[in-house]
């Protein structure tokens, strides 16, 4: 279990890194001209804090709560997977995700269902994203998830255990 896992990020945690950053700059730079008194009249450097500072706090409060969800959803799956508790998935299907597009493309999804044997109850679970489509290049209908114990929900799908080793040539 010393391999290092790929957990991949969403399109929250990306918005949020965009974001965060963004709020800063203008959250300083209405805090910068407000202090510099920057202005031809008096009252112009509280407008500039209240544009700047106001619009930048909305950003770096945006930002930083979609970065800070994605980072927990990333740790919830570090948890599961570092607990051990693994089930065989039969994977469903191979999908893109239509909300998604990284460089015009959009990312594929795999998904996997798991029967639990003691309750029959079928968990759905959703693979990180992957920039190819991988339809012709798994090694077996079945996919290990790592469960957390404490929440079902959370199911970190191994997808890489069932993959080749791929390398892209551009």
């Amino acid at each position: 279990m010393n391999e290092r896992k790929k957990y991949g990020w969403t399109a929250k945690g990306i918005v949020g890194m965009v974001f965060l950053p963004m709020g800063l700059m203008f959250l300083t730079m209405g805090v910068l001209f407000w202090y510099l008194k920057v202005g031809d009249e008096p009252e112009m450097p509280k407008i500039f804090l209240y544009t700047f500072g106001g619009m930048g706090a909305v950003f770096l409060a945006v930002g930083l709560g979609l970065l800070l969800a994605d980072i927990h959803r990333r740790t919830l799956l570090r948890r599961a997977y570092e607990g051990g508790y693994c089930v065989m998935a039969k994977i469903a299907g191979i999908g893109a995700q239509q909300n998604v597009k990284v460089n015009g493309s959009m990312p594929y999804v795999v998904e996997c269902h798991y029967q639990d044997p003691a309750t029959g109850v079928t968990h759905v679970y959703y693979s990180r994203y992957l920039y190819i489509s991988v339809a012709g290049l798994l090694k077996s209908d079945q996919v290990p998830v790592y469960i957390d114990r404490m929440n079902e929900k959370i199911g970190f799908v191994d997808i890489d255990a069932v993959l080749p080793e791929i390398r892209i040539h551009t």
